[in-house]
């Protein structure tokens, strides 16, 4: 439906899961896409694949987000190559299956660095970059059910997303104030069955299996949510179709966050 047509979006994170599908969706919608992430090798591949069906629709750029100068980079690559940035969704993140008394400072850097800092560098410089253009654009950031009803064995993650629903009100209020037509808003996914979660199965001595049958049965809808229903949250909220909503945080969780 070229929902995205003659758009360019960053994306953090594309290089698996959630974030691929994101950057293939979008694609696929009409956008010119910059798959970032720290795997070069993996990044290639992922822009060259979705380049087979979209011809010059996606470029590969290499970012780490715990650092402002690789944001800085990113976003230079973007204008140069496409022109301008008019989306940027920061979907890059980590996360410890780590309680109070289990977290270390290393851990705990870490996860600030990537899912807090990380954000904060992508708001701030994406938003200065979307707004040399003159044109309506739009923020979107990766939240959590997590920071909204806590999970006392996932601490730091959880800090991190509650964080990033303030930071994406504070920012909506920010492009308001200046009279940026950009808009700032969050998608907060219930458990989605991605790389990230079997990372957590492997910290929690679980089978993936074991682990999906566990967090189906805390969603009301049965079942994990599927990385395209995110990255369909995400085009959601990049679009026009959107055009009226900032400074909110669409909670995607079949029905997690209700009970």
């Amino acid at each position: 439906m070229n929902r995205l047509e003659n758009k360019v979006a960053l994306i953090s994170g594309s290089t698996k899961g959630i974030g691929r599908t994101s950057a293939e969706l979008f694609a696929s919608e009409g956008a010119r896409v910059v798959v970032c992430g720290r795997d070069e090798e993996e990044g290639r591949s992922v822009a060259a694949s979705i380049n087979e069906s979209f011809p010059g629709r996606a470029a590969f750029c290499r970012l780490d987000v715990t650092s402002r100068e690789s944001w800085e980079k990113a976003i230079a690559f973007a204008v140069e190559t496409f022109g301008e940035l008019n989306i940027l969704i920061n979907n890059a993140g980590t996360s410890y299956r780590e309680d109070l008394s289990q977290i270390t400072d290393a851990t705990w850097d870490q996860t600030i660095a990537t899912n807090q800092t990380g954000v904060f560098y992508g708001m701030q410089l994406g938003i200065a970059a979307i707004a040399k253009n003159g044109k309506p654009g739009a923020i979107v950031s990766t939240a959590s059910v997590d920071g909204i009803v806590g999970d006392s064995e996932f601490f730091a993650y959880c800090a991190t997303k509650a964080a990033v629903q303030a930071m994406t009100r504070c920012a909506a209020l920010y492009c308001g104030e200046k009279g940026y037509d950009i808009r700032v808003n969050a998608v907060a996914p219930g458990y989605i069955l991605t790389p990230m979660a079997e990372e957590d199965a492997r910290q929690n001595g679980q089978t993936i299996e074991d682990y999906c049958r566990e967090f189906a049965s805390h969603h009301p809808i049965g079942r994990m949510g599927k990385p395209v229903e995110i990255a369909e949250a995400y085009l959601y909220l990049a679009s026009d179709a959107s055009s009226f909503t900032t400074g909110t945080t669409l909670v995607t969780d079949g029905g997690y966050t209700i009970k």
